[in-house]
């Protein structure tokens, strides 16, 4: 096997991995050690703080958390890592504003799209699609992109093994995520009241917005709730959690691009109660390892039928279809495809990158 050599450009804003909340951290920090076990030269850009068996380029000496959405921030560590692409057959880019640089250069970028495809980053996602290739984590996500352009859909993985198992329910119900509209707070704790089964909620709540949401609608909306909330516990508090949770609510308000939380649970044997929305038709199977919902009330009375779910089977899907191991290998085979595309094209002229506006969206195209 030929060996590749890959630069991995995390975003710069918390450590790889992370130490609680961090959902791409988790994912880049399983393809760079996994990619580099298999033999390949992997550098990962990311903030200080961070573990990795490729090698480290810290961008900044501590994650600079309390600037996150900095766009100056952003582009010195983008800078930082597109400096040296002389250096690499290939870049995977986790940032927001790197495909920007990448598009300009000649090496072959790869783009995973994490968030969701808006009015505002329609025609930016349009013109990079010429230029660089994208990876959708989830076939909805795809299905949002605008017309012809092309993306692989990779589904995100964690590693089961890392994830402590249960076999038996437990007696609360678990809210997992960002204090934020679009995450279901509220509805969380509207489906514990309704179900009357204690709520643990294990929350980030760090960001000026969050902060003012969690005062103004989550928290007067606990009073009289047998709920306990835990603010970004460490990891494996978080993952005990899990384990230990009749349910993990996953009430989603958007159409979600993935949501870990849903495989994160799965992998220690507790179903996910989710509203259909986004991604959720296809990471958790109905009936198996969860039961998805159409709001609040049926959510309510899915909490009790959780208790019949084999939860074995919750941890065989995560097996199956969403491990880290099958995650690093669909993106060794999409660098090698990438990279024998290129040398077709060698020498052929560079695309402009243009703005031009996106037609609308169309049910996703093939991969490259």
């Amino acid at each position: 096997m030929e060996t590749m050599r890959i630069a991995i450009v995390a975003p710069p804003w918390f450590a790889v991995p992370p130490t609680g909340y961090g959902g791409i951290e988790l994912v880049v920090s399983y393809l760079a050690d996994g990619l580099a076990r298999r033999g390949h030269a992997v550098t990962l850009f990311a903030a200080g703080g961070s573990r990795t068996e490729a090698q480290l380029v810290a961008t900044f000496a501590e994650p600079p958390s309390a600037l996150l959405g900095s766009v100056t921030v952003e582009a010195q560590h983008i800078l930082a890592a597109y400096d040296r692409w002389r250096e690499f057959d290939l870049i995977h880019d986790h940032t927001f504003l790197g495909p920007v640089v990448g598009a300009a250069l000649p090496v072959p970028v790869v783009h995973t799209l994490h968030g969701p495809v808006t009015a505002e980053n329609r025609d930016l996602i349009h013109a990079l699609g010429q230029r660089v290739q994208l990876v959708a984590i989830s076939h909805h996500q795809r299905s949002t992109l605008p017309a012809g352009v092309r993306a692989t859909v990779i589904h995100n993985g964690v590693d089961p093994a890392a994830f402590p198992f249960r076999e038996s329910p437990g007696d609360y119900l678990l809210f997992c995520g960002r204090i934020n509209p679009e995450k279901g707070p509220v509805q969380a704790i509207e489906i514990a009241r309704r179900a009357g089964l204690p709520l643990l909620m294990v929350v980030k709540i760090n960001e000026q917005l969050e902060r003012e949401y969690w005062e103004a609608e989550v928290r007067p909306r606990l009073r009289g709730l047998d709920v306990e909330v835990k603010e970004q516990p460490p990891t494996e508090e978080k993952l005990r959690a899990y384990r230990d949770a009749l349910a993990t609510l996953f009430p989603i308000q958007w159409p979600e691009p993935f949501g870990l939380v849903m495989i994160e649970s799965m992998a220690t044997g507790t179903p996910v109660i989710a509203f259909r929305n986004g991604s959720v038709p296809e990471v958790v199977q109905d009936g198996v390892t969860g039961i998805i919902c159409g709001g609040v009330e049926e959510a309510a009375e899915a909490a009790w039928r959780a208790k019949e779910l084999d939860r074995r089977e919750c941890r065989r899907r995560v097996e199956r279809h969403f491990s880290a191991a099958l995650n690093v290998l669909r993106h060794e085979q999409l660098y090698r495809a990438v990279l024998a595309e290129g040398a077709r094209r060698e020498g052929a002229a560079q695309l402009p990158l243009r703005l031009d506006p996106a037609p609308g969206a169309v049910d996703g195209a093939s991969p490259a």
